[in-house]
Parts: structure tokens; sequence; C-alpha cells
């Protein structure tokens, strides 16, 4: 029997977003609205400008959500789901109730709201939504939907993401959208007829009312702000965690991870049980996908943008924001954007010429991906492009890196391949000397690991198998069905899960599925499932000390010793 160690929520309060000003008027105030994001839940908060109190708090069941101040003293809330929240609902806040209010959502399937609630001069509140590109509208005072359908111009691929996005409303009462995918295109629609046409640009918003007083948020660790020239600070205490993405044992045998969508780093000491929030990079917004240790650094990749960064331990954090982390005293230090397109870094592998290896995917709308590559000796980078798949998975050993494709591009590109697909890729070579489809019919490739007692590759796949490939022979030498698949996190992608593996100290293959921990022996072929976590939706697995693994459940960091510590009394 082994032993669980629930080590706690490395990152609370990584994500800040909003800074909506509205004025109360039944209370005479002048409120700055905004938002703490997270896996776990969303809060909409309100703080008195004046006072820097927070007067207005309200638990949101979401991961995200967007909001548009209305001149009325209202404010619309549009919701986009999490992984464990209903999400996808209009709310509206009133100064009259000073409650949330849910208005639904319209009568459509498979679909979230994308970008802010627009507000019409009729009062209509219009919203688009993601995958299929839909306008729908809402009609306060019958508190009636309409759904206008997709608004992208012919013709609709199959399969391809598609955004709609109101954003401005014409002399002639149509509301004008933009549709982005490739290609991208504006629409106007005439809510009376129902029809659309395109547009050869957008036309600019209208202007708004200039504000009598200059309230600006300034978001980045804390509900800060600065109003009429000055800087305050509320007393908003932060409270909600976002999911573990990365895990990886640095050059100090400590353990350093990420948490999606808060771009912060955390790390935890197994010598002295110390779990630190390190703290949120100098650039950029959106999530660190992972860590890798090289030297005496730890190294990273971000999105949006495809930024690479390290980070020195040895050195005091100082992340110059001001800066973007682009400086050579800054911890952590970005060296810049990867380039050719690439935007998701997911995971990275120390190659056979001790160069750090990157899978990528790239930009929205553009197809494929990436194996990127950064020499920490001369910093350099290079992008090995791959125009039809992306990466998503990566490993290496003293022969070659190995690769786990995706099909999946950039968010609404078009998708021209069916399979993902184990690369060999030679690093004298700088080419790919062999590819194949490990188990047919799955999308991608999503976890890799090479087995330190018999060579062999292992790999995890989008459908729920594992398969063992023999490097010498080419060929896939055995799979596996497991009893459940991996955990989807926004972003990593959202469309499936991933089975993540890694290699113990004895050279068998250990993973973690949604609920199981699970060992695969290398010698026999055979998978055992480990003692069931004390919670689920497990993502990342490493192995710090022989026996003792360190999981990501949610945002809770998890100790798993393979052999309960004997108690003597």
């Amino acid at each position: 029997m082994g032993i669980y160690f629930d080590l706690g929520r490395p990152v609370i309060g990584g994500w800040f977003q909003g800074g909506w000003v509205l004025h109360d008027p039944v209370r005479g105030r002048d409120l700055l609205w905004g938002s703490e994001l997270g896996q776990e839940g969303a809060v909409l908060f309100a703080i008195d400008v004046d006072s820097g109190h927070v007067v207005e708090e309200h638990r949101i069941g979401c991961r995200e959500f967007n909001a548009t101040p209305d001149p009325n003293g209202l404010l619309w809330v549009a919701t986009n789901h999490g992984l464990f929240q209903p999400g996808h609902l209009l709310l509206s806040w009133s100064p009259h109730t000073r409650e949330l209010t849910s208005h639904g959502f319209p009568p459509i399937s498979g679909q979230r709201f994308a970008g802010t609630p627009f507000l019409a001069s009729t009062g209509h509140i219009y919203l688009g939504s993601h995958p299929h590109g839909h306008l729908s509208s809402f009609e306060p005072e019958t508190g009636t939907w309409r759904d206008f359908g997709c608004l992208a111009p012919e013709p609709i691929i199959p399969g391809q993401h598609i955004w709609c996005y109101p954003h401005a409303e014409l002399e002639s009462g149509e509301i004008a959208c933009g549709i982005t995918r490739d290609p991208t295109s504006n629409v106007a629609l005439d809510p009376q007829t129902g029809e659309t046409r395109q547009l050869d640009e957008m036309p600019p918003t209208a202007a708004k009312a200039e504000p009598t007083r200059d309230i600006r948020p300034d978001f980045y660790l804390a509900a800060d702000y600065t109003v009429d020239g000055q800087k305050r600070t509320s007393d908003y205490k932060p409270r909600v965690a976002t999911d573990i993405v990365g895990l990886n044992v640095g050059p100090d045998g400590k353990i350093y991870g990420t948490t999606i969508i808060s771009m912060h780093i955390f790390c935890f000491d197994p010598v002295s049980r110390q779990l630190q929030d390190l703290g949120r990079v100098g650039w950029g917004g959106g999530e660190i996908y992972d860590v890798i240790a090289s030297e005496d650094k730890v190294y990273m990749g971000s999105y949006s943008g495809g930024y690479w960064a390290a980070y020195d331990p040895k050195q005091p954090w100082d992340p110059q924001r001001e800066a973007g982390g682009i400086s050579p005293t800054a911890n952590p230090r970005c060296f810049g954007e990867l380039g050719q397109d690439m935007n998701r870094p997911f995971e990275y592998a120390i190659g056979p010429d001790g160069r750090i290896y990157i899978a990528c995917r790239s930009n929205y709308r553009i197809p494929g991906g990436g194996l990127a590559r950064f020499d920490p000796a001369s910093e350099e980078i290079r992008v090995f492009r791959d125009e039809e798949q992306s990466f998503q998975s990566m490993t290496a050993d003293e022969r070659f890196v190995y690769g786990g494709t995706s099909i999946s591009g950039g968010r609404g590109c078009v998708e021209t391949t069916t399979e993902g697909r184990l690369v060999l890729f030679d690093v004298d070579a700088e080419a790919r000397v062999f590819e194949c489809v490990p188990i047919p019919g799955a999308d991608a490739v999503t976890s890799l690991a090479v087995s330190n007692a018999d060579g062999l590759v292992y790999g995890s796949v989008s459908s729920g198998q594992l398969f063992a490939f023999d490097v010498a022979e080419r060929q896939v030498v055995q799979t596996w069905e497991m009893r459940s698949k991996g955990t989807p996190l926004m972003g990593v992608p959202e469309t499936y899960g991933i089975i993540h593996l890694t290699c113990g100290h004895d050279g068998d293959i250990y993973g973690v599925t949604r609920k199981d921990v699970f060992q695969l022996n290398v010698s026999t072929g055979e998978i055992r499932y480990l003692d069931p976590p004390p919670i689920s939706d497990l993502y990342q697995i490493v192995e710090g000390e022989p026996g003792v693994f360190y999981i990501g459940a949610r945002g809770h960091l998890l100790e798993y010793h393979l052999q309960d510590r004997p108690h003597y009394r």
C-alpha cells in the first residue's frame, strides 16, 4: 500500500481580469468591477473607487467571463465554461437588487459565448459564440432569446473553429460582427430580416461619453487601481486556485510547476516541505505550459505568442514587468518569441545534443505547428515547421528526439489530417528519419516516455490507449486499453484528455489518467492500478526521489509514495 499527501494549492488568485467602471445610482458610488478567474470557479467583485473597499462579491460557476457595463447601472456578464462548472450563461447585476440574475443561454447546443456582450441602441444584448460562429440576441424586457445562426460566409468546413464577435451598430441598425477563422471576414446582420451581408472592413465602434473621472485598473498581481492619477490598493483577497498544468524536477532537486491561465511559477522543496508560489512572470498573458531543467536553470514556454524564458533558482525573483522580462538581469528572463507563428509551446525534452526541443502548435487560423529548438549555450532558437500537424508531446534519449503530433493546428484553421503520429527526429541530420501512426484513429499522441530498462518508447493517445514502440524495429510492439481516459484542460487542448507518462527510477512507466495512477511493468507488460488518489482529474506526473511521485490534481499538488513509510511508537 502506498500513501498520498495533499501538499495544498500552490497558486491562488493567479489571474485577474476586467476593470469595468460603473456608477451605482442607488448608492451614489463609482464602482470598479473586476474578476478573479480559475478552473475552480470565478469571482465577480466591485471596488468602491473612493474607499478601496470591496462592496460587491459574487461567486460565478465558470472558469472565465466577460462583462459590459450598461448606462442604466446594470452590468451584463457572459460566462465561458470551465471544466467543473456549468458556465454558458448570460447574467446581469442590478444596483436595485444587488444580485446576479441568470438569463440563461440562447436555444443552441454545443456552443459557448465568445467575447463580451454588445449593447445595441434598442436595448438588445448581442452575443457571439464559438466554435460554430452563431450570433444571438437577448431582449431584457421580455426575457427572450433569438438565435440568428452561423454568420460565417460559405464555405462552412466541418470541424473548423469559428468565432463570432459583435463589434458595432451601423446607422442602418445592422450589427457588424467580426468572424474569426481562416479566412477572416466581417459581416453585418439585419436583426429585422435576419439577412447578412459581407463588409469590406469593420466600421469603428461608436464613441463613448468621456468619464468624469480617470479610473484605471492595475490587476497584475492584485486588484489595485489608479484614480485621477493616484494609485490605490483595494482590500480584495484572492481565493481561486487554478489547475496544475506543468511539473518537473529542477536543477536543485525541488519540484517546479505551473498552473493554467495564471502565468505563475511554483516550487516544492521535499526537504523543507515548503510549497511556494514564486510569482507571476513579467511578460504576456495566458498560460505557461511546462518547465524543464537544463544545467542550473529552469526553462519554460508560454502562450500566447510562443514565448521562451529561463529562471535561475540561485538568483532572487525579479520578473521586471516594465521590460516584459526581456532583460539580461530579469529573473525569469524572457528570450522573446520562438517565431514562425509558434503559439503554444506544450512540452519539452533535452535532446542527445544537450539542446532543448519544444513541442509547438501554431497561432490562430494557421495550420500545423512545429518542433522548436533552443540552445542554452548560444541562446539560439530554431523552428522546424510542420505545415499540417502540431506537436503535442516530446521526449528524448541518447538516440533521437521523439515527438507526438496532433491533427489540430491553430484554432480556426482547416485541419487536413486525421491521425496523430509518432516522429523520430535525428538531431545531427536535423531532420525526421521516421514517422508512423501508432494507434489508428487517434487524433493525437498526447504523452511520451522512454524506459531506461528496455529502451522502448511508450506513449499515450487521445482515444485512451497506450503503446510501446521499438526504435530498432521501427514498429509498435504492444498496446493497452486504459480503463479511463486522460484529463482535459482548457487550452492544452480542451478537445481531448491527456494520459501523462513518466519513466521511474526502476525503468517502469508510471502515469495518470483522469482518476487513476498506474504502473506499467516493462518486464511483464502488465498494468497495475495503484492506490486511488484523494482527488480526481489528475494532470502531470513526475518522480522525485525513487518511489516518490508528484501529481497535479486540479489546483492541488499531490505527493504519492509507492510504499507507506513504517510508523513506530
